[in-house]
């Protein structure tokens, strides 16, 4: 069936690493993101105050680190250039947590009017108001975020403080390899390489950079998952959240090959290898600037002109976080997941945790009246002799309608 493109849906977000001082009393935000926080149903400040200042204001509320809400005003230039800034409200929140100099901070739209704050303390980590409980979950999960300078162009160095507190037990060796997962859900393999007293991404760091069109002055941040692997989200200079379009269009005659994607023994993540012979690709670009062609890609695969068999876009794949019910019982499926794969009916589904191995799991796969949904003996063979737990977050590809790939990141 045709395979539509469109957006990776992702909540806004805006970005801004490096605070000046002048940032902690007045925090400048890009005019789009702007205009999607602001609730007009708000009630902003005084009609006198407003028509006195020149500008429009409105009153948006702000979640603190420990969940406190904090009453904020946004104003907008009324010259239509695109300013906008945090004010009233904003040096309060920023004293009450610490905010200096050097520090950064991330703010994620809730709904209108409401949007959620990270504090990024001057060594880059995800500052910590609060012992956190014992088994993380994911919004807990250690952060760190980079401005990317010139020098980080062909490597780049994690920051001191966050190798010290998270990868001191698990980085043994002078050459090790992390998994990074890309915004359009695609593994990239990169090493790790100590120079005392730093830790650096190295071999594979600088096509991670040309695929996705990164330069000097993009933003990214880091959660580690545990094992190595890393999710990473990319912003613009400007501090907004970069929106790709659906991800690379790969066309292949569905034979096998080497692989470049990651292999990892260390890490409980599974990979699939796919071919690297000739390839061709057909990426989307983000929604702001001119495309521009990739450079590299993580997974490639072979081209030939008289195959027109589609086997895969990245739009086709869904990510789980299990819960205890998803693991016992059934495993829902979005519908509009289902229609874009063609499975439209009961069916087997193989699952594959390798596509170069031999072992795989046969599935039910059921549909209700507005989704599917895997259940059955089966289902339950493939997390137990997976070890999948709760918490654990599960990516499944389709790589045909009955054949889809697993990706398991154990919590």
């Amino acid at each position: 069936m045709p395979l539509s493109a469109g957006s990776l849906r992702r909540r806004p977000k805006f970005a801004a690493p490096l605070l000046s001082p002048a940032c902690l009393h007045r925090l400048s935000v890009p005019g789009e993101f702007a205009a999607r926080l602001d609730d007009d149903d708000a009630t902003g400040v005084g009609e006198e105050e407003e028509e006195e200042s020149g500008r429009r204001a409105a009153a948006v509320l702000v979640v603190g680190p420990l969940g406190k809400v904090w009453r904020v005003e946004l104003r907008r230039s009324p010259a239509g250039d695109g300013e906008a800034w945090l004010g009233g409200g904003w040096s309060e929140l920023a004293a009450a947590h610490g905010l200096g100099e050097g520090w950064g901070v991330v703010l994620r739209l809730e709904r209108r009017g409401v949007a959620s704050l990270r504090v990024f303390d001057p060594g880059f980590c995800l500052a910590r108001f609060c012992t956190p409980h014992a088994g993380m979950r994911t919004k807990d999960r250690p952060r760190f975020i980079k401005l990317l300078q010139q020098e980080d162009l062909e490597k780049m160095k994690i920051p001191e403080k966050f190798v010290q507190q998270h990868l001191t037990e698990t980085y043994t060796n002078n050459h090790q390899n992390a998994i990074i997962v890309c915004p359009l859900g695609k593994f990239w393999r990169v090493e790790l390489q100590r120079e005392q007293p730093d830790v650096l991404l190295r071999d594979g760091w600088a096509p991670f950079l040309a695929a996705h069109d990164l330069s000097e002055g993009n933003i990214l941040l880091f959660r580690y998952e545990g094992n190595m692997v890393f999710t990473v989200e990319v912003f613009l200079q400007n501090g907004c959240l970069k929106e790709y379009k659906t991800a690379a269009l790969y066309l292949t005659d569905g034979t096998e090959g080497p692989s470049n994607a990651p292999q990892q023994s260390a890490a409980k993540v599974g990979v699939s290898p796919v071919k690297r012979k000739r390839t061709r690709r057909i990426e989307g670009t983000c929604l702001e600037g001119p495309n521009r062609k990739s450079r590299a890609s993580p997974i490639s695969v072979k081209v030939e002109p008289h195959k027109k068999h589609v086997s895969i876009v990245s739009q086709n794949s869904f990510t789980k976080e299990m819960t205890a019910y998803s693991i016992h019982s059934l495993l829902s499926v979005r519908g509009t997941f289902c229609s874009q794969i063609g499975l439209l009916e009961a069916c087997a589904i193989t699952l594959k945790i390798s596509m170069k191995k031999k072992g795989s799991w046969r599935v039910a796969f059921k549909t209700a009246n507005t989704y599917g949904y895997i259940n059955g003996p089966g289902w339950r063979k493939f997390c137990l002799e997976n070890e999948v737990k709760e918490g654990d977050r599960l990516t499944f590809n389709a790589i045909e309608t009955t054949v889809w790939h697993v990706v398991i990141v154990h919590c």
